[in-house]
C-alpha cells in the first residue's frame, strides 16, 4: 500500500503543474475570445471645464468625472477601464448654449446628453457612449473680484492667571481674488487653527492662510505676533474656535 500511495503522488505531483498549465491557457483563450465580442461597460472618467465668460467665474457642484454607459468591443472598454492616466475630457463652456433657469440668481443647465459626440472625439473612441450620467449639469456664473480681505488669527490661547493676550496679523490684510457673491458674505481670511497652552511669553508664529473654495490669495501664509500682557485672565480664541 505504501508503494502504491508512493506512486499515486508521484503521479500527482508530475501531472499537477501540466493540468494547471492548460486550465490557465484555456481560460486566457475564453476570455481572448470574450474580448472580441460587443460588450457594455460602465466607466467614471474625469473630466474638466474651461473658457467662462470674460471676467466670470463657473460656480457650482459641477462634478470631477462623469459616470458614461458604454457598448463596443470588449477590448476597448477594458482598455479604457484599465488606463491609469485618462487624459480629462474637456467641457468647454466658450462653445456652448446653456438654458438659463428662471430666478432672480443667474443659474444655468446642460444636459450632458448633447456632449456624447464630443467626448467620442476628444477619447478617440471606437465604441459608442451610450449616455452620461447625470443627465443634467447645473452651474452659475458670477462675476470674477480682486479685494483686499481682513486676516482673521484663528488662534485658540489659554492664558495664566492674571494675563491678557493682543494677537496682530501681518499683514493684516491679503489680496484676494474670487466670486463676488462670496467676498460679499465673508468677514476676512482665517489662518489654519492653532492651539497654545498656558502661555506667558510673547511669541511670534507663521502660520497657512486657509482660503475657501473659489478664492485665490496673494499670500499663503502670515506673521502672527502674539502679546502677553495685562492683569486679567483671559482666553483669546473660544468664540473663533466655536465659529468654526
Amino acid at each position: 500500500m505504501s508503494e502504491q500511495k508512493k506512486r499515486t503522488d508521484k503521479f500527482i505531483n508530475k501531472e499537477l503543474p501540466v493540468f494547471a498549465f492548460f486550465l490557465l491557457l484555456s481560460f486566457v483563450f475564453w476570455y481572448l475570445n470574450e474580448l472580441s465580442k460587443e460588450l457594455q461597460g460602465t466607466i467614471n472618467y474625469p473630466v474638466r471645464y474651461i473658457n467662462p465668460p470674460k471676467d466670470r467665474i463657473v460656480t457650482g457642484d459641477l462634478p470631477p468625472k462623469l459616470e458614461m454607459d458604454l457598448r463596443g468591443p470588449g477590448y476597448s472598454i477594458l482598455k479604457v477601464k484599465l488606463s491609469g492616466s485618462r487624459a480629462p475630457v474637456v467641457i468647454d463652456f466658450s462653445k456652448l448654449s446653456p438654458r438659463r433657469l428662471p430666478g432672480a440668481m443667474p443659474r444655468y443647465y446642460m444636459v450632458t446628453s448633447g456632449l456624447i459626440n464630443n467626448f467620442s472625439k476628444q477619447m478617440h473612441a471606437d465604441f459608442e457612449i451610450l449616455s452620461i450620467h447625470p443627465d443634467t449639469l447645473f452651474f452659475g456664473y458670477d462675476r470674477l473680484v480682486t479685494r483686499r480681505m481682513p486676516v482673521i488669527p484663528n488662534f485658540d490661547i489659554e492664558l495664566a492667571p492674571g494675563k491678557k493676550v493682543i494677537v496682530v496679523p501681518d499683514p493684516d490684510s491679503i489680496t484676494v481674488t474670487g466670486p463676488a457673491h462670496m467676498l460679499d458674505t465673508i468677514p476676512g481670511i482665517r489662518t489654519r487653527y492653532r492651539s497654545f497652552k498656558r502661555m506667558n511669553e510673547n511669541f511670534r508664529s507663521k502660520v497657512r492662510i486657509e482660503c475657501p473654495g473659489y478664492l485665490e490669495a496673494t499670500e499663503k501664509k502670515v506673521t502672527v505676533e502674539v502679546t502677553i500682557t495685562g492683569k486679567q485672565s483671559s482666553l483669546f480664541g473660544q468664540k473663533q474656535r466655536s465659529d468654526k
